[in-house]
């Protein structure tokens, strides 16, 4: 499996979306924006050395509250949350796992504007895998 390399990306869902958020503050939802938003996440991420990873912004992790569940919204938290990049087909694209449980990071269920990120399960399509692109 190849490590992604520490450094700053901007991570895209569908070619089409942003990972971004609308706050800095501990709790604050993980959304999906079109690119044209004015809103430009970059994301830090560090490889732990045993296959995981971190992802994070402004101190802040990607995460979501306690146990890993269906659906669960993803969230900043101040905690480091490990994920597993798993390499999709494409170069530079990789499923977003839930390190032990069945699931990965994907568009949640809810329909609101922007769209929310959340733990979904494991489809094994192209529409889970998201492009970390370095940015600098």
């Amino acid at each position: 499996m190849a490590d992604l390399p520490k450094g700053l990306y901007r991570i895209v869902f569908t070619h089409e979306q942003l990972l971004t958020t609308l706050g800095s503050e501990p709790g604050a939802p993980l959304v999906l924006l079109p690119p044209d938003s004015g809103l430009t996440q970059t994301w830090q991420v560090q490889s732990n050395g045993n296959g995981t990873h971190t992802i994070s912004a402004d101190g802040q992790h990607v995460s979501y509250d306690g146990d890993p569940d269906m659906h669960e919204p993803a969230l900043l938290l101040p905690e480091p949350r490990q994920w597993q990049l798993i390499p999709a087909a494409e170069p530079g694209t990789y499923f977003i796992g839930v390190v032990d449980a069945p699931m990965r990071l994907g568009l949640s269920l809810l329909r609101i504007f922007p769209p929310r990120v959340a733990l979904a399960p494991e489809y094994g399509d192209p529409y889970q895998a998201w492009t970390f692109q370095p940015v600098g």
